[in-house]
């Protein structure tokens, strides 16, 4: 449990004046003054409290329409630089493209085990197309790591990874 300031430092300071040897009436004169200067340093710092409040009060508004204007450009560049469904895409690198989620999975297990043989086979079973750097492609659906395109060139459908495609702008 808190005391207020005044309850302690008064009698503290009656104490060590009365022990030192002051009388009475130079006691409560200490008082008094140890009083005033407490109470003007309550003062100054509720006065410097309240500055503040001002300040933070004046300034906020400022500060919370430059939050919200750089959350806003923020989503404009990621939308900008995402490809959406609609959107016309390059392709970055010479790919394949899957025709199926299935062949898209299968394509990319036999990439990971470097199996050269097990991809020519899906190359010959027609389940993946080559596709050449600088193809362009309409976007159809958009996942994380595969994007569903419409080849502009062919107009086949298929799977290609989201990351060798970039917006064109």
């Amino acid at each position: 449990m808190s005391l207020p300031l005044k309850k302690l430092i008064i009698p503290a300071s009656l104490a060590i004046m009365l022990i030192s040897g002051c009388n009475s009436n130079e006691a409560e004169q200490g008082v008094k003054e140890i009083e005033e200067e407490t109470k003007n340093a309550a003062e100054a710092t509720e006065e410097k409290s309240k500055e503040v409040v001002d300040e933070v009060k004046e300034e906020a508004p400022g500060i919370i329409q430059n939050m919200k204007d750089t959350y806003k450009e923020s989503e404009e560049e990621v939308k900008d630089n995402t490809l959406q469904v609609g959107d016309m895409a390059t392709v970055q690198k010479d790919a394949y493209l899957a025709l199926t989620p299935e062949a898209y999975d299968e394509l990319y297990q036999l990439i990971e085990i470097n199996d050269v043989e097990g991809v020519d086979t899906i190359v010959q079973d027609h389940k993946v197309e080559e596709v050449k750097q600088g193809s362009e492609a309409e976007i159809l659906e958009r996942e994380i790591r595969r994007t569903k395109v419409k080849m502009k060139d062919s107009g086949q459908e298929g799977y290609l990874p989201t990351t060798m495609l970039e917006p064109i702008q």
